[in-house]
């Protein structure tokens, strides 16, 4: 290989490994929960205990023809 090819691969390389490094990383990660604890997800949406009407389907109060 010629030394442009060379070059021009570490540069790649380390332009990849530089974006790698990068994103947003949270300030606090939650512990993981201690064995026998439910765990609350997978969950129903909308919560049917906070659910204004239950049994009948939300509308978004505009009214079609």
């Amino acid at each position: 290989m010629s030394s442009r090819t060379v070059t021009l691969t570490i540069l790649a390389l380390a332009g990849a490994l530089a974006l790698a490094g990068c994103g947003k990383k949270p300030s606090f990660v939650d512990s993981p929960r201690p064995e026998g604890q439910p765990d609350p997800f997978p969950r129903s949406y909308p919560n049917p205990d906070l659910d204004p009407k239950p049994g009948k389907p939300a509308g978004s109060g505009v009214q079609f023809p």
